[in-house]
């Protein structure tokens, strides 16, 4: 093995790069699509992302986010973090 292809990627390597950079890509164009419906339409959430208690609270009963809201804010940030490491370490490796 020459000393140049030592640093190089193998297939599988590639393969797994491109399949997280999409999967992430589909995670954040849909996590960004469900937190403008949280806002605008279903108003769990107000515009400065924090989540909004007045809109059911009674009975002394105090509301929390639910776990899919929670996962929501979690994929929102994780996923482009995700999608753009991928593209910035294929492009590296490109070079």
């Amino acid at each position: 093995m020459e000393n140049g292809n030592r640093n190089r990627p193998t297939g599988g390597t590639i393969g797994l790069m491109a399949a997280v950079r999409w999967l992430g890509a589909v995670a954040w164009a849909g996590s960004w699509y469900l937190m403008y419906l949280e806002i605008t339409r279903w108003h769990h959430v107000r515009p400065d992302l924090t989540f909004n208690k007045e809109l059911l609270a009674h009975d002394g009963v105090e509301p929390r986010p639910g776990l899919p809201l929670l996962l929501l804010y979690v994929t929102a940030v994780v996923a482009p973090v995700a999608t753009v490491a991928t593209a910035v370490a294929g492009d590296r490796r490109r070079r």
